[in-house]
């Protein structure tokens, strides 16, 4: 995609909420245009149409309780049907385009809406993704074997997962990438 360059807005914002996002500028030690675009990009890439992909804003509790009440096999098959049966639709209906990137930019934007501590480190070819969601091992379970799944749909091989009881870190190689999509 090509880069526009950017372009200037006069906005009139209400006080309360002028005065929350500058109050929240200040804790980040960012300028208030920074926070704007950023609150921006996160719009045009994930609020904007994540609710057209079907994902809902749920309570950590009720998912948390929810997967207490079923076994790690159980949650497994969930994370794989899920990943099987939506993953090209989301990535095509936020990114109009399916391909590697695309893909790798929807898990990311995804990880940053869900405002879990995590790190995205690209080697050359080779994609990191360290994720803190402090959910227990059953989302943690989850969540790998989703972005496994996920991952698997673009035929990649050489995945590496590994989780803890609050933590899951993956690695896919972009040259490991079959599947030209």
């Amino acid at each position: 995609m090509e880069k526009k360059p950017s372009r200037n807005f006069t906005f009139r914002i209400k006080g309360a909420t002028a005065d929350c996002l500058e109050k929240e500028a200040k804790q980040k030690e960012i300028s208030l245009n920074t926070l704007a675009n950023q609150i921006f990009n996160m719009h045009a890439d994930w609020h904007s149409n994540a609710g057209k992909a079907g994902f809902l804003p749920v309570r950590r509790a009720l998912l948390v309780e929810l997967l207490k009440r079923h076994s790690d096999k159980d949650i497994s098959e969930i994370a794989r049907y899920v990943a099987k049966e939506t993953t090209k639709d989301i990535v095509l209906l936020l990114r109009k385009q399916y391909n590697t990137k695309s893909f790798l930019g929807v898990i990311e934007t995804s990880i940053k809406a869900s405002n879990y501590p995590y790190q995205h480190e690209v080697n050359d070819t080779m994609h990191t993704f360290i994720i803190q969601h402090d959910m227990g091992k059953k989302w943690s379970i989850y969540l790998a074997d989703l972005y496994q799944s996920m991952i698997e749909e673009l035929d990649a091989k050489r995945v590496n997962c590994d989780l803890t009881d609050n933590t899951i870190s993956f690695s896919i190689d972009e040259k490991y990438i079959l599947k030209q999509v």
